[in-house]
C-alpha cells in the first residue's frame, strides 16, 4: 500500500457536515448480497488497499495571511517521487491511518518543504484602511475596573495576593458546596468537604495537620461520592466535578514551592541556546526554504537575545514560547514534523524550553485560578494560561503534574458535536436511475446495447473509541439488454447484476484518511432471449447452426459470468471514487478557504480533545483556543438520549473568538467597528448595517473589551469602554451590559435581546442623563438584529422534516442545542416563556 502523510485534523472537521451533501451516482449496502459480511470482519480480513488520493493542501489560503511572497508563505511544495509503504508501516495502520496519497520518499528533499505562513497565528492583520487606531491612556484600565460593578469588585478581592503561607479559598467551589448543603441538609459529605477546604486554605502555621492529610481525606470523599453518581442531582455533580478539579491542582501544588527552580527568566544569556545556533544556521542556509524556516522559527530574534547580556528575561521567555508553539503547532504536516525532528532543531527546541519555563508559586497559581473561576474574564484566563505555559516547560515532576491538571481541567474541550447515523443517511441524496449505452467486449466478443443502473447510497458508522470512522457504502443493480456477435451468430441477452462498493473515511488526531473504494459484484442471471444466424433462411442448416451456436454460448456462460462480475465491480469502484474523491477535495478546499483561513487570521486553533464513533453516532470534542487561552472547565449539559444531532458550546470558545478580534484598547467609529469585525470573520454582510447611530466613536478598555457569560438561562454580554463620544458629549470608563435570551422558531435556534436590558455602569455616569447613551446602544444592539446559532439554510432544509428542537438551554457556562425526531411537546426541554 502507498500512503501519504496526514494533514492536520482541524481543516477536516467540517467534512462531517459535508457528508450531509454528498451526491453520488454509484451504489449502496454492505449486507444485501448473498455474501453478507460485517464491516469489521471485512476490514480485518483484507490488507489496506492502495491509496490513490493526494493529500489535501493544509494551507491553500496562506497568501491571505499577509506577505508579498505568496510562494514562501505556502505550506509546502510537491515532494520527491513516492516510495512504497513498508510492512512495518502497515502493522501500525490500526493505530494511525495515513492520509491517502503517495508516500514521500525516505530521503526527504527538504529544500521543497516550506513552513506555514510565519506570522499567521501570532500577529493580527493590519486594520481596514478606513479604521483609525488610537491607543488608550494606561490610566483607563484601573478606572474601568472600579466601574464594572459588584462582580468585578469581587474579582479584585479574589485576585488580591494572599499571605505567603496560605492558599486562596476557592469561592466557586465553596458556593457550590454550600448550595448542595442548602438543597439537601442531609448531605454530610458536603459539610465535611467545606470544613476540610477551609482547613486546607488556612495559614499553614494555624493548620493542625499537613496538607497531604487533608487532601487525602478530600480525595476519599470525592471518590466515594463519584461512585454513587447515579443518584446525584445536577448541583451535586457540578460540586463534585469542581472538587475533583481543585484536587488535581492542589495535590501537586502542595509540593510545587519545595521544588521550585529559577525559570528561564533567570538564566544567563550565554546558555545552551547560543551553543545550539551554529548547527541550526548551517541547516537553514539553503535558499528560499531555509529563509522561510528562519522567519518561522524567529531565528534572528533568538540569536540576538542569546548573545545580548542585557536582554530582558521576559522578552526571551515570550519569544521562546511563541517559537515552541509553532514547533508544536497542529497545522504542521508530517513532512514538516520530520524536518523539525532534525537533531539540530531538536537541540534548539530543548534549549528553548529552558527559556520558556517560569517558576510559579503555588499561591500565585491558585489565586489566578480562583479569580478566573469566579469572573470568567478573558484577562483572568490569560493569567492562568500564562502560569500553565510556565509550568509546562519545566522539568520537575511536580510542575509537570500541575500543568497536566490545568491542561485536563482548564483547557478541556469547549465545543462538542454529535451526529447520528440516521441524520447522516437522511442528508445523503439518493441518485436517480441512470440509463447508458453498452459498448464492451466479453470473452473477446463485441457486446452492445443498453443498461440501467439503480443505486442506493448510505453511511455506516464503525465503532472506534479514538477516531471517527465512517463507511460510505453503495449497493446497486444493473439491468442490461444486450446483443453480442460471434461468427455468423447474434445473441440477444437480458441480464441482471448486483454490486457492492465500500469506502472508508477515518478522522483521527492527525488528520483525515480516505481509503480507496473496494467493490464486489454478482451476476444474478443472464438469459439468452434469442439467437440469429446468417443461415436462418436455409432449411435444416439454419436450425443446426443455431443449435451449435446455442451450445457454444452455454459452454462459455461460466467464463462470461466471471468476466462480467469483474468488470461490473471494477467500473463501480472507479465510478464511486470518481464521484466521492473530487467532492471531498472540493469540500476540503472550501473549508480551507473559509473556516480555516478565518481561524488562522484570528490566531485560533481547533484542536481535537476526543473523537469517537459508536454504532449510533459520531462524536467530536474539540478546543477552540490559542496557546494563550483556556478551554472549558465545567461539566456540559447532557443532550437528550434520542437526539439525532447535538451541539454544546462553552462560553470560553465565544470569548476566545471575541478576544482574537483584537478590540482591546482600539478606537473606532461604529461603522468602522462593524467593518473591522466583518473583515476579521470574513462576513461582508456584517458591515452592511443600515440602523447604526451616526457620529459615534468608541475606545475600548485595554482588556476585556467584550465578554460573554452563559448563566441562568441567558447570555450576558458586557462591553467595557474607556471612552465614547458623540459630538460634544464625552463619556469615560463605563460598561454596558445586556442579556440575550434563547428562542426557537421552528427549527431555527436564535438569541434575542431581552427588552429593557441595557444597563449602564460607571462612576462617570452618576448624576448625568443616560438617555443619549441608551439611545445609542439600543440601535447598536438592535432588537431586530438576532443572533442565529445555526445557519437558516440548514435549519430550514426539508430533509429535517419530522424533527424538532428538543433542547435549547443556557446554563453554567454552556449553550446546549439538540435536534430529535418529533415527539410529544410535554417531553421537550425548553425555557418557559
Amino acid at each position: 500500500m502507498r500512503t501519504q502523510p496526514r494533514s492536520p485534523i482541524w481543516p477536516y472537521l467540517g467534512i462531517l457536515a459535508c457528508l450531509f451533501i454528498l451526491s453520488v451516482t454509484a451504489p449502496r449496502a454492505w449486507d444485501r448480497l448473498a455474501r453478507k459480511e460485517p464491516l469489521g470482519q471485512f476490514l480485518a480480513a483484507r490488507k489496506p488497499p492502495e491509496i490513490a488520493i493526494r493529500r489535501w493542501p493544509a494551507q491553500a489560503n496562506a497568501s491571505a495571511q499577509g506577505g508579498s511572497a505568496a510562494h514562501s508563505d505556502q505550506l509546502e511544495q510537491p515532494f520527491s517521487p513516492p516510495a512504497a509503504t513498508t510492512d512495518s508501516e502497515l502493522d501500525d495502520r490500526s493505530d494511525d491511518v495515513e492520509l491517502p496519497g503517495t508516500h514521500e520518499a525516505a530521503a526527504l528533499q527538504w529544500p521543497t518543504i516550506m513552513p506555514p505562513a510565519p506570522e499567521f497565528a501570532m500577529e493580527v492583520e493590519p486594520p481596514v484602511a478606513i479604521i483609525e487606531i488610537a491607543p488608550v491612556d494606561a490610566s483607563h484600565v484601573e478606572r474601568v475596573l472600579e466601574l464594572v460593578g459588584k462582580h468585578d469588585v469581587d474579582r479584585q478581592q479574589a485576585t488580591r495576593p494572599a499571605a505567603s503561607s496560605a492558599w486562596p479559598l476557592p469561592r466557586v467551589l465553596v458556593e457550590q458546596l454550600n448550595g448542595v448543603v442548602k438543597h439537601d441538609p442531609g448531605a454530610v459529605w458536603a459539610r465535611q468537604a467545606l470544613q476540610l477546604v477551609q482547613e486546607l486554605c488556612r495559614n499553614v502555621d494555624e493548620a493542625g495537620r499537613s496538607p497531604a492529610q487533608i487532601l487525602g481525606e478530600l480525595r476519599a470523599i470525592a471518590e466515594d461520592r463519584v461512585a454513587a453518581a447515579d443518584s446525584h442531582s445536577g448541583q451535586t455533580v457540578r460540586a463534585l466535578y469542581a472538587l475533583t478539579r481543585w484536587l488535581d491542582v492542589w495535590d501537586p501544588a502542595a509540593s510545587l514551592d519545595e521544588t521550585r527552580t529559577a525559570g528561564g527568566g533567570d538564566l544567563a544569556p550565554t546558555d545552551g541556546v547560543a551553543s545550539s545556533l551554529p548547527a541550526v544556521e548551517q541547516l537553514l542556509d539553503r535558499g528560499a526554504p531555509g529563509a522561510a524556516w528562519r522567519k518561522y522559527l524567529r531565528l534572528d530574534t533568538i540569536s540576538r537575545l542569546a548573545n545580548d547580556s542585557q536582554a530582558a528575561p521576559a522578552e526571551r521567555r515570550d519569544v521562546a514560547r511563541k517559537v515552541l508553539d509553532r514547533v508544536n503547532s497542529p497545522v504542521l504536516t508530517q513532512a514538516q514534523l520530520r524536518f523539525l525532528s532534525e537533531p539540530a532543531l531538536v537541540a534548539l527546541a530543548s534549549e528553548l524550553r529552558v527559556w520558556a519555563a517560569e517558576s510559579v508559586a503555588s499561591t500565585r497559581l491558585l489565586t489566578h485560578v480562583n479569580a478566573y473561576e469566579h469572573s470568567g474574564l478573558p484577562s483572568d484566563a490569560k493569567l492562568v494560561a500564562n502560569d500553565w505555559r510556565g509550568l509546562r516547560w519545566q522539568d520537575t515532576a511536580h510542575a509537570k503534574r500541575v500543568s497536566e491538571g490545568l491542561e485536563t481541567h482548564y483547557r478541556n474541550a469547549n465545543l462538542r458535536l454529535a451526529l447520528s447515523s440516521e441524520l447522516l443517511n437522511r442528508w445523503i441524496p439518493q441518485p436517480d436511475a441512470v440509463e447508458s449505452p453498452v459498448r464492451d467486449r466479453i470473452l473477446d466478443v463485441p457486446v452492445y446495447g443498453r443498461h440501467t443502473t439503480f443505486t442506493d447510497v448510505s453511511v455506516r458508522l464503525v465503532p472506534d473509541p479514538r477516531r471517527i470512522r465512517v463507511g460510505l457504502e453503495a449497493d446497486g443493480l444493473v439491468a442490461s439488454n444486450t446483443i453480442s456477435s460471434s461468427g455468423p451468430a447474434r445473441f440477444h441477452n437480458r441480464g441482471q447484476s448486483t454490486f457492492l462498493v465500500r469506502k472508508l473515511l477515518v478522522l483521527g488526531p492527525r488528520g483525515l484518511a480516505v481509503w480507496p473504494a473496494v467493490a464486489e459484484a454478482d451476476s444474478n442471471f443472464n438469459y439468452l432471449i434469442s439467437v440469429e444466424t446468417g443461415f436462418d433462411g436455409v432449411p435444416l442448416v439454419g436450425s443446426l447452426v443455431r443449435g451449435i451456436a446455442r451450445s457454444q454460448h452455454d459452454e462459455k456462460q461460466g467464463e462470461a459470468r466471471l468476466e462480467v462480475e469483474q468488470k461490473v465491480a471494477t467500473r463501480a469502484r472507479a465510478q464511486f471514487d470518481a464521484e466521492i474523491d473530487p467532492r471531498l477535495l472540493k469540500a476540503a478546499q472550501a473549508i480551507q478557504d473559509k473556516q480555516v483561513a478565518t481561524l488562522q487570521r484570528l490566531g485560533l486553533e481547533l484542536v481535537p480533545v476526543g473523537l469517537s464513533t459508536t454504532e449510533e453516532r459520531i462524536i467530536a470534542r474539540v478546543r477552540l483556543a490559542s496557546p494563550q487561552q483556556l478551554g472549558a472547565h465545567t461539566p456540559r449539559p447532557r443532550a437528550p438520549s434520542d437526539s439525532w444531532a447535538s451541539l454544546q458550546i462553552h462560553q470560553s470558545a465565544i470569548n476566545n473568538g471575541i478576544e482574537s478580534l483584537d478590540l482591546d484598547g482600539r478606537s473606532f467609529s461604529i461603522e468602522e467597528l462593524f467593518a473591522w469585525v466583518a473583515k476579521k470573520l470574513d462576513q461582508p454582510d456584517l458591515a452592511n448595517q443600515d440602523d447604526l447611530p451616526e457620529d459615534v466613536y468608541v475606545t475600548f478598555a485595554d482588556e476585556d473589551a467584550i465578554r460573554v457569560r452563559c448563566e441562568n438561562g441567558r447570555a450576558e454580554v458586557m462591553f467595557s469602554f474607556a471612552e465614547l463620544r458623540q459630538g460634544r458629549n464625552r463619556w469615560h470608563d463605563f460598561t454596558v451590559r445586556s442579556y440575550y435570551m434563547p428562542k426557537q422558531e421552528g427549527m431555527t435556534p436564535r438569541f434575542v435581546r431581552d427588552r429593557g436590558t441595557i444597563f449602564l455602569e460607571g462612576k462617570s455616569l452618576k448624576g448625568r442623563p443616560q438617555i443619549t447613551l441608551r439611545a445609542i446602544f439600543s440601535r447598536v444592539l438592535s432588537l431586530n438584529r438576532d443572533l442565529n446559532l445555526i445557519d437558516e439554510s440548514i435549519a430550514n432544509d426539508p430533509r429535517l422534516k419530522g424533527m424538532q428542537i428538543s433542547q435549547f438551554v443556557v446554563d453554567h457556562g454552556w449553550i446546549g442545542l439538540a435536534y430529535s425526531p418529533t415527539r410529544p411537546p410535554a417531553t421537550v426541554v425548553r425555557r418557559p416563556e
